[in-house]
């Protein structure tokens, strides 16, 4: 029974890796075979990293979408779709790794199909492409990627280290079996290099959320990006109404100017993707948010989009109730954000989005006509965080805010205490550095959880959300570890895995001798026979 078995599974196991279910294996040539489980190993530790990155990535996936949008005209979730492509090719090529590594257990030659060859091939090379375009594209990704890396270190460390005790067992029965001295050599340095190497890097791991219970800082405060996105269209005065329920301390918004002078709220530089612009102004559809006045803007919905849509999939758990506000929402004037702003005593910082068209009458006095609706609210200038492009000072009484890092001093010579900066473009070093010069510092765009988590600990003060109804009901990091406890848990996996590592050399070394022992007595029973 026990053959049968090992003969169905030896089958099974060559019949997939090397496609063989009609007609006998092909003869194998080790050295071309060699070659190929090392392009598959190399495959597949791309595809661990990929997988790996667009996780990292999750926190930007709104952005993917929109960017996407911009191209296509066409509202996909593309995120889904690459995360899709990503684990496909990572479930493949961790398949093959598996038959492969089957193939050495039970001793059989490689042989890999050339259907798999090329698959695995087109897999590397679509791995290649996507990561030159997101580099190309999306350059600052790759500081996210580096910031998610810190984070999961620890993580990591321990996986790494259980990893490579596990594969102990092969490794020692290898180097025992094998009758080339130097292969034997080579092979015990190289593993015994890589086990020191990891037994000893979190020597040089620094993860901001390893930190004292009494050096953890309070909880950032909320600003509300495009108010509350997830629970309501974006820039909709609906949307700054969830992000008072958020118990965020500011609204951040992007504000155009109509072609008669009113400011409103708008992200995008057409109406395309957030109203029902197609149905209202059908010739129109490419023309900017800016070319048009008030009043056709008012005949625009801007809510529709989000019920059809869903940018987040938190449609459908919102109540009824809640969808057919949404459904009923209008492009918002910053005017009327400000009344709400002044009337539940919160922050107001945005963008102000010029015209690009040289024709408009408001080409070169935009920035004018916000500060007098701005004036006109009687709004405390106190409540207003002001984004100054080159051209402009900042108007009297409001706070003036930064959208690059500078020297403390130089900042504190401008009076300026507040910078606006991407989450993974400034470090915990620099956002300690500004705290202590007495600079708060607000970073931007924050989704996840484990990214909000990594901010706290080091200690930001403030950062822009889309997702403030899940950080604000979170009243701690999801992790943190002290030094010592992080050191006690570095330590003892160290010493598990060493004395695993022992018990398997002593286990497979009396295992080989036994065995080498019967093999010569069976020799001398058939010399004496």
């Amino acid at each position: 029974m026990s053959r049968m078995l090992k003969k169905y599974c030896l089958t099974t196991i060559t019949d997939i890796y090397g496609c063989q279910w009609k007609k006998k294996q092909s003869k194998s040539n080790k050295k071309r075979e060699s070659i190929w489980f090392i392009v598959l190993s190399c495959g597949f530790a791309l595809s661990i990293f990929w997988f790996y990155c667009w996780w990292a990535l999750l926190n930007d996936y709104s952005n993917l979408n929109e960017h996407f949008f911009g191209f296509i005209h066409r509202w996909l979730d593309w995120s889904v779709i690459l995360l899709f492509l990503a684990a496909t090719i990572f479930s493949y090529l961790f398949l093959l790794m598996i038959l492969a590594v089957c193939h050495f257990v039970l001793r059989e030659p490689l042989y890999l199909h050339w259907i798999n060859k090329v698959a695995m091939l087109v897999c590397i090379f679509l791995i290649l492409v996507l990561m030159i375009v997101i580099r190309i594209q999306w350059k600052e990704e790759w500081d996210a990627i580096h910031l998610s890396i810190q984070v999961t270190a620890p993580f990591f460390h321990i996986g790494a280290v259980a990893g490579v005790t596990i594969v102990a067992w092969f490794i020692v029965e290898h180097i025992l079996q094998s009758k080339k001295r130097v292969f034997q050599i080579v092979l015990s340095i190289f593993y015994l290099g890589v086990v020191i190497f990891l037994y000893l890097i979190p020597l040089a791991i620094s993860s901001p959320c390893i930190i004292e219970n009494e050096y953890l800082g309070p909880k950032p405060a909320l600003m509300g990006h495009r108010g509350a996105p997830m629970l309501a269209p974006e820039n909709t005065l609906m949307s700054f109404e969830k992000t008072v329920e958020c118990n965020a301390s500011t609204f951040e918004t992007d504000v155009q100017i109509s072609f008669d002078g009113v400011p409103f709220l708008m992200h995008d530089n057409t109406f395309e993707r957030t109203t029902d612009i197609k149905e209202k102004f059908p010739k129109r559809v490419n023309d900017e948010s800016s070319s048009f006045t008030w009043a056709e803007i008012q005949q625009l919905n801007a809510g529709e989009w989000f019920l059809k849509k869903k940018p987040y999939n938190t449609v459908q758990s919102l109540p009824k109730e809640t969808q057919q506000i949404a459904e009923q929402q209008k492009v918002s004037s910053l005017a009327e954000v400000l009344k709400l702003a002044k009337k539940t005593k919160k922050y107001v910082i945005f963008d102000l989005r010029t015209p690009s068209n040289r024709s408009h009458p408001y080409y070169n006095t935009s920035h004018n006509a916000v500060i007098e609706t701005i004036l006109n609210s009687t709004i405390d200038h106190n409540q207003i965080l002001w984004l100054p492009n080159h051209k402009n000072s900042t108007p009297p009484g409001f706070q003036q805010v930064l959208g690059e890092k500078l020297d403390p001093e130089k900042l504190q010579q401008d009076k300026i205490h507040i910078i606006n900066i991407r989450y993974s473009n400034i470090s915990e070093a620099e956002i300690r550095k500004y705290a202590t010069a007495n600079i708060s510092t607000n970073v931007y765009v924050v989704n996840e959880r484990w990214v909000f988590s990594t901010l706290w600990c080091a200690k930001v003060k403030s950062v822009t959300t889309n997702a403030c109804h899940i950080f604000n009901e979170m009243a701690v990091p999801i992790w943190h570890l002290s030094p010592k406890t992080y050191l006690a848990i570095w330590l003892t996996v160290d010493f598990v895995s060493l004395l695993v590592i022992l018990l398997v050399c002593f286990f497979q070394r009396s295992r080989h001798r036994r065995l080498r022992e019967f093999n010569m007595s069976g020799d001398n029973e058939e010399t004496i026979l």
